[in-house]
This record gives C-alpha cells, structure tokens and sequence, in this order.
C-alpha cells in the first residue's frame, strides 16, 4: 500500500474528480499506475467545497489491450483506474509532467472524448492539479 498527501474529491452528481498534490504527490500518483494491484491511500481534508466528499484511494488494475477506464467505487471510496500498460503509461506520464513542468495552481483536465487514444469511454471528468503546501 502507498501512502501520499494528495487528495482526492468528488461530486456524485456530475461525476467530477480532483486529484490535488504537491510535485512529489503527483510523481508518486504517476508512479503507482503502473503497478498492477496498487492501492494509494489519499489524504482527507475537513471541506471538499465546491465537490460533495472525500475519496479515501485509489486502486490500480493491468489489464492486457485495454484502453484506460477510471470509475468512482461509491461503496470504497475509491477511484480505480484500468488498462493496458501501454495506455496507463501515458497516463502516468501526463500526471508526472504536471508534478514536474507544472507550477503550483496548474491542472489539467483528463476526458475521454470520441476518438481518444489512451482513455475508454466513461462517465468519470478527472482534473489533475498541482497544489504544493
């Protein structure tokens, strides 16, 4: 089990997640999605404002061929995250870079749309931002 400060929120209404870290956070994040079995343990804060709760992790799946799936397990608390290898790396390439190109404040929207190389279609819209503390 990885342990990080980042956090992560959500809002079950519109299925919104914000991952929220510092550089080191986010290299870790990026780290663990390609460990097949990982499960990060995320920080909780005391207000998820302007989202609905807190998610407690995140679990990580390799799967052979597959595109990346990322769904909220309501029940866990947790964001999962499933895919081939190959798409998990860019992923986790584009977490990592954000943690080490981007500035505190920065974030990045990660969205399937029609047509989208690494990322299976899903209900989940992912923001992505660096916060160092």
């Amino acid at each position: 089990m990885i342990s990080t400060d980042a956090t992560i929120r959500y809002s079950a209404a519109t299925n919104e997640v914000d991952i929220a870290g510092s550089a080191a956070a986010l290299e870790e994040l990026g780290n663990a999605l390609l460990q097949d079995g990982a499960e990060v343990v995320t920080s909780v804060g005391s207000d998820p404002s302007p989202y609905t709760s807190y998610l407690s992790g995140i679990q990580v799946e390799l799967r052979e061929d597959r595109m990346v799936l990322m769904a909220v397990d309501e029940g866990q608390k947790m964001l999962t995250f499933r895919g081939s290898e190959e798409s998990m790396t860019v992923l986790a390439d584009n977490i990592r870079d954000l943690g080490r190109e981007g500035d505190p404040g920065d974030h990045q929207h990660i969205e399937h749309h029609e047509d989208h190389y690494y990322l299976a279609e899903s209900p989940v819209s992912l923001v992505v931002s660096r916060k160092d503390r």
